[in-house]
């Protein structure tokens, strides 16, 4: 299960949440674990230039959306994964 050591509690929960409920379904590590990656960055969790994790807020979310919409990915180029 993807997990970060002293990482943000919230994060941690959410993983673990998405993961074991995947588990569930398709008992695939896996394929859970990207799924609960992939749920972290979709709830705004990213890596900041410091190393920390921090969560967007909610106007970064929207406009994201909206440019996602626009065919445009606001994160190119961030050094994100």
């Amino acid at each position: 299960m993807p997990k970060i050591e002293n990482g943000p509690k919230e994060r941690n929960s959410l993983l673990e949440s998405a993961y074991s409920s995947c588990m569930l379904k398709y008992k695939n590590e896996t394929k859970c674990s990207k799924i609960a990656l992939g749920a972290a960055s979709n709830a705004g969790w990213t890596k900041g230039k410091d190393g920390k994790w921090h969560k967007k807020s909610e106007a970064e979310l929207k406009k994201d959306e909206l440019a996602k919409k626009g065919g445009i990915n606001r994160n190119k180029n961030k050094g994100e994964k």
